[in-house]
Order: structure tokens, then C-alpha cells, then sequence
């Protein structure tokens, strides 16, 4: 709990606040100043504008302030599996590894620190499968009103929350059937692969897919038809045919498996037995009081939040269904334009325990449940546990990389259930390490510990090598300069793979002989300690070090640390001139976010949209104006009256040069983005991106590529610029003296007539 506090809330307001974090800020801003809230889909829930102002009414407005209640729901977070610490779920040890493991997940941690819907919903989510894996272990009512009250509250924060209730409702629903009719899952396949065959058989037709909702025009007579041709299309014919046929079917063979005269509720209790799903679920629908306070705080919550306090009741109707028709229409603009292995690229780069332990669950998952259909024996409630953190998982992940919008934030949704799952095995490991370390010898012990250090070591040397060997002078031929291999080392290069391949045969070797198959604990301990440390190390450059230089994938578009220090500039000439905050500012919509938040202290604030033709006749201070939108008559314009700073506003990581290539990526509407590896042109086939992968994997073989990846990875090290888009600040020519004299002028930002300044990183920031 201390070190979740001290990470979440340690220098907190330090980082310049990303350009969604400014619109969220802004908008909680003036909720709280009393102008009111209305809910938009665009924004997302109503829940995160509620605690942004509530904190802004108890400790003032500030960029500290505003990520507070984030902070707050990631301490929860780290906190939550505390509720799973039942050995029938977690466990003791794995309830605080996985805490332990979210604590240090560098995407957890950065964005356990950012003003997005994100850090709310995933918490919110966490807590709601923890009510409902503690009421089908033991059905208790302060459980049921648990799930129900945080499904309410989940509704208001983000739309991912309807794939996360997806997810819980189709587990819950293959459990049930699984226990109480395994046929029903062989006739939903079955199905499922007819509705499957009926869709190819209508694109082969040429039948024209499902209408398209009207987000341009959404009147009532445009709704109207829009549902008219949805009902009736042949496709949505086909769907509710088929789930009639299912749902009839089915209920005949519920029936015969049912005695004569025997009710559905002794039916329930002779096939599913205490602990199952089916008898929670059953157990659930009839506690009508529970249900009811449940229901009536949830609905409470949702109806308060997107209400704004019930002064916007159009907020019922936008919320929810709404939020979600929206997001469902924004799948086919690909804003961001991310290929489908972004997640998969993102993830091994900083998440590599939880990684881990989701293909270790995948595996041995999959290979228990073999076991036990072969030989008919039941599983532990903790394998069932085992099994939904890995359909939560794989789920989640295939759902967001098929999503046609793709945003480093929505990794944690990824990310959290895996560290769960690493934690449940890291758990397991520490159990058995814990059995041993008390029934062995002196001499065991002394083995043990001998074998750990080495395996640890061993990983030591390999990471020292290989910083050492890539570390050779700069190559500046191709814009950025970058480090090379140092000069006639590519040899010690591949050597110095020897020592981690020496670790992993340890591991092998402990694994596999009986004899020392104790010892291989004490070696896992190891790698689990080398993952520990790297992770540290790059959640700690990505969050406090560089949290707004965009060296890392975790960081998108992210507002420059120069805006800050701008503002800060301006607040003290304002105090000069003024004596308070009364100094004139113009801006145009270039810079609007963040500038509505960070000018808005300025009453005489002006914003004058995209053209700035003529001037009054006392011209404004300051003027602020976007390099997109400055045309060069307006430019003249102003350098009669004023001198001219350039200041970066937004940089971006440079997505092309580092993990674009990795694949082909033929779902993307733009051709250009398609296929950045070779020169073919779309269209593309399966074979073509497998073909693609292949290139990228063997590609690893040479010492050029190691060496890149190993220190982008480890160190960031990009092999191109990061992308800028940049402002003007234009100074009233009698203002220069004084502003210099306050150190406006940073050494590194030149008059725009010098030659643009590269991006300067952090810490050479004045």
C-alpha cells in the first residue's frame, strides 16, 4: 500500500498533460466552476468528470489535482487482489504477487498517473469479477450487492466495460452449461459454424452487408429506417433464425434431463453442486433482496452520473447504448491507424512477466483440461479461476486488436488480467519454494541459493554484454544519429548470447531431472527477479524520467514539457505588467487544447478561431498561433509588431521507423500504411503477412537488428526523430527586454528565422 501511494502520487503534476488529458481536465474544470457537464460519447462516461471536480472543489485546480482520482483507482488497483487471496482463487502468496506484479507494470503504473476513463473502468472491472468469483466460491448477499453496485458504476466510465461484461456473461454462460448440459456447448458450436457458413454463402451471393448507422444525421425519421432495413436485412433474418432454432432446442433438452415432477430448483441442486456456477447463478436470482439493493444503488449511480446530478437528463439517452453505437461507428474510421499486431508488439516491450504468465496459462490451461475430459475426473475451483484470467485475457486481447481504434491506454485492459494470472503462478511458485526452503537441509538450501545467484548472474552478464558490445560510436548518416555495434565486435556480439542460453539450460536441466526437479523453484525465482528489475527500470524512464518525451510506445501524442514551461513564463510577465493574471493572450484552435486549460486562470484570454486577418489598433501582447493554420500574409502581418518564437506544442514517437514494419497490416483503409516492409502493393493475402512476420523474425539474426532492438528496448534509443507539430509565439516587439530578462528565452528555442530546432529532450529543457 505505502509504495502504491508513494508511485501513483510521488511528483504527480510534474509531466505536461497530454491533449486528452487536457480536454478531460478542462471540461471537470468547468463543471465545477458551475457551468455544468453535459455527457457526450465522444468523452466517454460521466464518472471521470464527477471526480476530476470533486477534487478540483477540495484542493483547487491544477494539473496535480486533476490525475488525483486516478492515483486513487491505482492504489485500488494494486490493492484489489487482496480480495482474491482464498486458495481457491489466488491464493495468499498470489494475491500478493499479483499486486506486487501490477505495482511495477510499467503500463499500469504510467497510466495509473493519466487523466483517462481507462485506470476507472479496469479497476472497476477487477473489483466486479472479484464479487462474482467470491459469490460463486461461497454466496454470500455483500457479494452479489458488490457485483452489482460496481457494474453500475463501471457503465459510467468507459464503453470497453461492454466487452469486459461480454466476457464475464459467455464465461459464466459456458460454465454453466458445461456443468449442468455440456450437449448445449456442442449445439452452440454448432450453431455458431451454420451462422458462420450462412454469412460466407451471402458474401459469395453478393449480399450487401448491415446498414450503416446514421452518425451524420441521426433524426428520428433516419433512426426509424435505419432500424427498419437493420430488422429486416437478411443477415440479422439469418442471426435470430438460427438462436430461435438454438434456444428452442435447447430448452427441449433441458427438459428431458429433468425427472418427473422435479422442480427447476431441485433440478439445479442435484446437477450442479455447491461451489458451481450454475448454483451461484441459481442461488443469485433468488435473492430478491439483494438483488434489489444491488440494483437500486447501480441504477442510482448510472442515473446521478449521467444525469450530471440530474441537471442533464438527455444524459440517459446518450449514455450507455448510445456511448456505444458511437464507439461502434468510430471501428470503421481507424483513427490512429494502428495495425492488428499493435498490442502484440507493445506488450513483450514492457510487460514480459505478465506475458509470461499468460502462454504459461494458456498451456497448461489447455493441457488440464484435456486431462480431466480424458479421464473424467473434476478440477480444482482454482483451475477454474486459473481458466477465466485466461479467457479473460485472450479475450480482451482479441477484441482490442480487432478494434478498428487502437490506443496505448487501453493496453492495461490487456495487461491487468495477465498480471493476475502471472500472479496466481507466481503463487504457486512461492508455495512450493516456501515447502522446500522448511523440509530442506542446510546443504539443499546452500544448492538452492547457489543455483539462483548463478541463473542470476548469468542474466546480469548477458544484459551487461550486450550494452557494452552495442554501445559503439554514433552514426549520423541517416538523420538521428544512433549507436552502432562497436568496430569488429560482431563476433563477441553472438557470444554474448552464451550466458543467457546458459541460464535457460539450467532451467531446462532442473526441470526435467527428478532429482533437482525441487531446485528449478529457486531458478524461476531467478528469471522472475530479472523480469522484477527491468521492469522497474522501464517503468520508472517512462513515468517519472521521460513521462512526456515520446521515447516509448506507451506515450502518444504527447503535449511538449515547453507548453508548461510557456505558461509558467507568461504567468510571471502577467504579474509583471498587471499584478495579477490580467494579461491579454490570443490563441487560434491550433492551440486551443491545451490552452483552454492552461490559459484559463487568464480572464482576457482570447480565442479567435483559425484566421487572424487584421489587427486592432492596440495589438494584444501575446499571440499564439499553430504552424497548421498560420498562412504567410498572417505571418507578415505580425512580424511588424512583433518578434517570433517557435515552441513545440505535440510530438509523437516515430511509429514507422521502429515497430510499423513488423508486418503487413491489410485492414487498414489507407494503402500507404498497409505494407511498409517491401514495395508490393495491396491487395494483400494471408500468406503475404505471414510471409511478412517471417521477414521480420529471421530478420533478428543478424547483429544490426539485435543490436537495435536490444537498445530500444532496454534504453529507448530511437532510430529516427520523434515527430513534432509546432506554435508561434508572437511578442510585442516593446515586451522582448522584459521577457528576456525573466528568462523567457530558452537557450535551445531560437527566432523561427534561425534553422528549426531539433526536439530537445527533458532534461535540457532551462
Amino acid at each position: 500500500m505505502l509504495l502504491a501511494i508513494i508511485t501513483r502520487f510521488w511528483d504527480l503534476g510534474s509531466r505536461a498533460l497530454h491533449h486528452d488529458e487536457s480536454l478531460h481536465t478542462y471540461f471537470s474544470w468547468v463543471y465545477e466552476q458551475g457551468d455544468g457537464y453535459i455527457h457526450h460519447p465522444m468523452m466517454h462516461g460521466p464518472s471521470l468528470f464527477h471526480l476530476d471536480a470533486l477534487s478540483y472543489l477540495l484542493l483547487g485546480s491544477s494539473d496535480w489535482s486533476s490525475r488525483v482520482p486516478a492515483a486513487l483507482f491505482g492504489v485500488i488497483l494494486v490493492l484489489s487482489p487482496a480480495l482474491l487471496r482464498n486458495e481457491s482463487l489466488l491464493g495468499r502468496w498470489g494475491a500478493l504477487a499479483a499486486s506486487a506484479f501490477l505495482l511495477i507494470s510499467p503500463s499500469v503504473l504510467y497510466f495509473s498517473r493519466f487523466i483517462r476513463h481507462d485506470i476507472f473502468a479496469v479497476t472497476a472491472t477487477v473489483l466486479l469479477f472479484a464479487c462474482v468469483l467470491r459469490y460463486i466460491e461461497e454466496p454470500e448477499r455483500r457479494w452479489l450487492v458488490g457485483a452489482l453496485v460496481t457494474g453500475g458504476f463501471m457503465l459510467t466510465t468507459h464503453e470497453v466495460t461492454f466487452v469486459s461484461l461480454f466476457i464475464l456473461v459467455t464465461f459464466l454462460g459456458l460454465a454453466i452449461a458445461a456443468r449442468v448440459a455440456p450437449v448445449l456447448l456442442a449445439t452452440g458450436g454448432l450453431a455458431v459454424a451454420v451462422f458462420g457458413g450462412i454469412l460466407l454463402w451471402f458474401e459469395r451471393l453478393g449480399v450487401p452487408g448491415l446498414p450503416a448507422i446514421p452518425w451524420e444525421n441521426p433524426s428520428t425519421s433516419a433512426i426509424t429506417s435505419f432500424l427498419i432495413r437493420l430488422v429486416t436485412h437478411p443477415i440479422m433474418l439469418a442471426g435470430i433464425a438460427i438462436f430461435l432454432l438454438w434456444a428452442l432446442g435447447s430448452w427441449r433438452l433441458l427438459l428431458r434431463s429433468k425427472a418427473p415432477g422435479e422442480s427447476w430448483t431441485e433440478w439445479v441442486h442435484r446437477v450442479a453442486p455447491n461451489g458451481s456456477v450454475a448454483r451461484a447463478v441459481g442461488h443469485a436470482l433468488t435473492d430478491r433482496t439483494g438483488l434489489a439493493w444491488g440494483l437500486a444503488v447501480g441504477t442510482a449511480l448510472f442515473v446521478v452520473l449521467y444525469s450530471s446530478l440530474f441537471t442533464n437528463m438527455g444524459g440517459l439517452a446518450s449514455g450507455t447504448f448510445g456511448a456505444l453505437g458511437y464507439w461502434l461507428g468510430q471501428h470503421g474510421v481507424q483513427r490512429g491507424e494502428q495495425p492488428w499486431f499493435y498490442y502484440l508488439v507493445m506488450v513483450p516491450q514492457y510487460e514480459p512477466i505478465a506475458l509470461t504468465g499468460f502462454l504459461v496459462g494458456l498451456v497448461t490451461t489447455g493441457w488440464s483440461g484435456i486431462r480431466a475430459l480424458l479421464g473424467g475426473h473434476e478440477l480444482s475451483p482454482r483451475w477454474r479461476t486459473q481458466t477465466f484470467l485466461v479467457y479473460w485475457s485472450a479475450g480482451m486481447f482479441a477484441v482490442l486488436s480487432w478494434a478498428g481504434e487502437k490506443m496505448p491506454w487501453l493496453v492495461i485492459h490487456i495487461v491487468v488480467p495477465m498480471c493476475l494470472l502471472a500472479g496466481l503462478f507466481a503463487g504457486r511458485l512461492l508455495e512450493r519454494s516456501q515447502f522446500h526452503w522448511h523440509t530442506w537441509s542446510a546443504r539443499q538450501r546452500q544448492r538452492a541459493f547457489v543455483l539462483g545467484a548463478l541463473t542470476l548472474a548469468l542474466l546480469a552478464q548477458w544484459f551487461l554484454a550486450m550494452a557494452w558490445v552495442t554501445a559503439g560510436p554514433f552514426d549520423a548518416a541517416r538523420g538521428l544519429p544512433h549507436r552502432t555495434i562497436r568496430p569488429d565486435m560482431t563476433v563477441v556480439l553472438r557470444l554474448a548470447w552464451i550466458p543467457l542460453l546458459s541460464a535457460l539450460v539450467i532451467l531446462a536441466a532442473t526441470a526435467a531431472d527428478r532429482r533437482w526437479r525441487s531446485y528449478a523453484g529457486a531458478v524461476m525465482l531467478a528469471f522472475l527477479t530479472a523480469a522484477l528489475l527491468f521492469q522497474i527500470h522501464a517503468g520508472w524512464r517512462v513515468t517519472f524520467r521521460e513521462g512526456d518525451v515520446p521515447r516509448d510506445m506507451l506515450i502518444y501524442v504527447q503535449t511538449a514539457p515547453h507548453v508548461v514551461q510557456l505558461v509558467r513564463d507568461l504567468e510571471q510577465l502577467s504579474l509583471e505588467l498587471t499584478g495579477g493574471m490580467e494579461l491579454e493572450i490570443w490563441y487560434d484552435s491550433g492551440t486551443q487544447w491545451p490552452m483552454n486549460w492552461y490559459l484559463r486562470e487568464f480572464p482576457n484570454r482570447r480565442y479567435f478561431g483559425t484566421t487572424l486577418s487584421t489587427l486592432p489598433e492596440h495589438p494584444p501582447p501575446l499571440i499564439l498561433y499553430s504552424l497548421e493554420y498560420l498562412r504567410p500574409e498572417t505571418d507578415a502581418l505580425l512580424r511588424n509588431q512583433y518578434t517570433a518564437y517557435d515552441y513545440p506544442m505535440r510530438w509523437w514517437y516515430p511509429e514507422e521507423t521502429t515497430y510499423r514494419a513488423f508486418a503487413i497490416a491489410p485492414e487498414l483503409k489507407n494503402p500507404a500504411r498497409q505494407n511498409l516492409q517491401t514495395d508490393k502493393l495491396p491487395p494483400f493475402t494471408l500468406g503475404d503477412v505471414f510471409r511478412s512476420i517471417w521477414r521480420s523474425l529471421s530478420s533478428a539474426r543478424e547483429p544490426n537488428q539485435q543490436a537495435k532492438l536490444f537498445r530500444l528496448v532496454a534504453f529507448r534509443e530511437l532510430p529516427s526523430p520523434i515527430g513534432s507539430y509546432r506554435f508561434r509565439l508572437y511578442v510585442r516587439h516593446d515586451l522582448v527586454p522584459m521577457l528576456r530578462e525573466l528568462r523567457l528565452e530558452q537557450p535551445r528555442l531560437d527566432p523561427v528565422w534561425a534553422a528549426p530546432p531539433v526536439p530537445v529532450e527533458k532534461e535540457s529543457i532551462g
